[in-house]
């Protein structure tokens, strides 16, 4: 898959580059701000290759792309289209008051999800090795893998401030300032002290900002506009030292009297108020907010409720209903997911609500389900909607709690034990066997109108079309992947970019390369050659797609040091040379010239076992792909 013609073909449908003012990506979505969304054409946007399809929600023209969101984003900032930014958008109708809050809500916490799950695992992983009997909760490592666990919720203000900061333009390093006062450990210490906290004259309430969200967006906002009015009055040989200094000066007091207050006992507030939904309709509430959650979703709005799950866990140490709830509308997608692939006659449609129904059984990952099988097949949906309020009424009844925000599914279900209540074991099982198996049934019972199958439409065109990918769903068909340069194999965790550490682009290894030489790791044809000349995308003849990223940020040399032996299209053979480039030169210019090599459509497949660590060979087995 060519992600820069998906990106291109993106942006002419959307209006072009000055139509887009600003964009981010989450786990599976290319959420971007439109000055003009009427610009935007829907049905040929879901017509791209690589594009699952389109929602509107809380201002932002969503692109439902799957897990490789992040190669679209990456191809847009390389295309320039993302400069657009920081432009001033064009005047247009101006939106509601709420609309424009949940927008900032939105763009602010989206980004940082990522962090938050991360952390969130950790805390599963509190919840499971003491009943593993591996760790007790007393022991040293107990404690410091409780501080690890803790990192992203405690500093949630200053990763909240950068990532608003970044929505609102407003200056990153000063917001981040501003929220880490609010954190400041001495400040919580004249809190605990129990005296009259005052800040010339006027008093500071106390209140418990870490874990906040509010007041760091709120201050975010003000910072973007105390920095412009600050701007207009100062003088151009002072800018430097009196802008800044005003901007504290002026936004911390803000902080500290009014904004930070206010946001904290709004959180609380949340928390109290979900407290009392759940007195009042008990077990009802966490049925209600199971059954509208697929429909959250369907219009991105579903990160909404983040944040009330963190004020919840923050203040009680547990979420009695947004996770709970999801576990139920999650697993849901999934039981109607293999329902359809049981169930269809259309081959691409087995493959695809397998590997959907996997992806929302076993990650909780969602989208894909939803709008390449039951949304799009409509009763499916039905069934998911009915499924998610059943579970969700059942899991409420049982009283189930969640201790972390980690995404739900299958392999998360541990945030839900209750360490000192194991029958909470057997509810959390029976939740899931209830949303899996009416969804499933009531997707066979509704049934579906099964997708044409194109095979046989038009079996004229069969033999023109490309060979099928192999692997797919719960295919165990093995695929061999040799190694495309010599030097040292190294896990893809220890690579130094975030982005191919994370796996967020596909499963795979890195390398650390003995010479300059990349080759051919099997055979298959170039589907990607950038200008830059750091990389290449290949496609083997069964349907493996591999990216083979030469160093970190080489990108920035524009192809200086690189030497391309091959052009798009290109089919190439096994051991063929595919690209050199001048090691030490790439190290003396300070790039680290690790090389990733990732199966960026991991999904299809069941599992990428890499080569063990150590020396390898160009041509010697470096992936396996089952």
């Amino acid at each position: 898959m060519d992600w820069k013609d998906t990106a291109r073909q993106i942006v002419a449908q959307v209006g072009g580059k000055e139509n887009i003012r600003g964009a981010t990506y989450c786990t599976t979505r290319l959420r971007l701000t439109l000055a003009d969304e009427s610009k935007a054409n829907d049905e040929t946007v879901s017509g791209i290759p690589g594009v699952i399809g389109v929602a509107h929600g809380s201002g932002q023209y969503q692109i439902i792309i799957g897990n490789r969101v992040p190669r679209v984003y990456e191809a847009m900032q390389e295309l320039g289209v993302l400069e657009q930014a920081a432009a001033p958008a064009p005047e247009t109708k101006k939106k509601s008051i709420p609309a424009r809050m949940m927008d900032g809500l939105l763009g602010s916490m989206t980004p940082i999800i990522p962090a938050i799950i991360g952390c969130a695992m950790i805390k599963v992983l509190l919840v499971l090795l003491p009943m593993l009997g591996l760790i007790t909760d007393g022991s040293m490592t107990y404690q410091v893998l409780t501080v690890i666990g803790d990192g992203s919720f405690y500093f949630l203000p200053i990763l909240v401030a950068a990532s608003a900061a970044r929505y609102f333009n407003a200056n990153l390093f000063l917001s981040i300032t501003i929220a880490g006062i609010l954190i400041h450990p001495s400040l919580q210490a004249l809190f605990d002290a129990g005296e009259a906290v005052s800040l010339f004259g006027i008093p500071v309430t106390a209140a418990n900002y870490p874990y906040s969200i509010l007041p760091a967006i709120i201050m975010a906002w003000i910072v973007s506009k105390v920095e412009k009015a600050v701007d207009r009055v100062t003088p151009a040989i002072t800018k430097t030292f009196l802008d800044p200094m005003l901007v504290v000066l002026i936004c911390a007091p803000i902080a500290l009297w009014v904004v930070g207050p206010a946001g904290a006992i709004a959180g609380e507030a949340i928390s109290g108020g979900l407290e009392w939904i759940q007195v009042n309709l008990g077990w009802l509430a966490v049925g209600i907010i199971g059954g509208i959650y697929p429909v959250l979703v369907l219009f991105g709005m579903h990160h909404v409720l983040t944040p009330i799950a963190i004020a919840s866990i923050s203040s009680l140490d547990f979420d009695s209903l947004v996770m709970v709830a999801q576990l139920g509308a999650n697993l849901a997608q999934g039981g109607a997911s293999m329902a359809v692939a049981l169930r269809s006659k259309n081959k691409n449609m087995r493959q695809t609500a397998a590997a959907a129904g996997f992806s929302a059984l076993v990650a909780g990952i969602t989208e894909p389900a939803m709008y390449g099988v039951t949304l799009r097949l409509k009763r499916p949906f039905i069934a998911v909607l009915i499924s998610s309020f059943v579970s969700g009424s059942f899991a409420g009844l049982m009283q189930l709690k969640s201790f972390s925000t980690a995404c739900p599914g299958l392999v998360t279900t541990i945030q839900y034990i209750e360490a000192d209540r194991p029958i909470s074991i057997l509810y959390i099982a029976l939740t899931c066997l209830i949303a899996v198996v009416v969804s499933f049934l009531l997707t066979l019972i509704l049934g579906f109108k099964d997708p044409v199958d194109a095979s046989t439409a038009a079996p004229a065109e069969e033999n023109q079309q490309p060979a099928p990918v192999a692997g797919t769903g719960a295919s165990v068909e093995r695929h061999m992947v040799d190694s495309p340069l010599d030097g040292k194999v190294i896990p893809l965790s220890q690579v130094n970019d975030e982005t191919f550490a994370s796996g967020v682009l596909g499963a795979g290894t890195a390398i650390i390369p003995a010479d300059g030489k990349v080759y051919a790791p099997f055979d298959g044809v170039v589907e990607t050659l950038p200008d830059s000349r750091h990389a290449v995308g290949l496609r083997s003849a069964d349907g493996v797609e591999l990216l083979i990223h030469v160093g970190k940020d080489t990108v920035n040399l524009s192809g200086e040091h690189f030497a391309v032996h091959i052009k798009e299209g290109d089919q190439v053979k096994k051991g063929q040379l595919l690209l050199t480039c001048d090691l030490e030169a790439l190290r003396g210019a300070g790039y680290d010239v690790t090389t990733p090599v990732i199966v960026t459509n991991t999904d299809e497949f069941l599992d990428v076992v890499p080569a063990p660590e150590g020396e390898i060979t160009h041509g010697n087995r470096l992936l396996t792909i089952l």
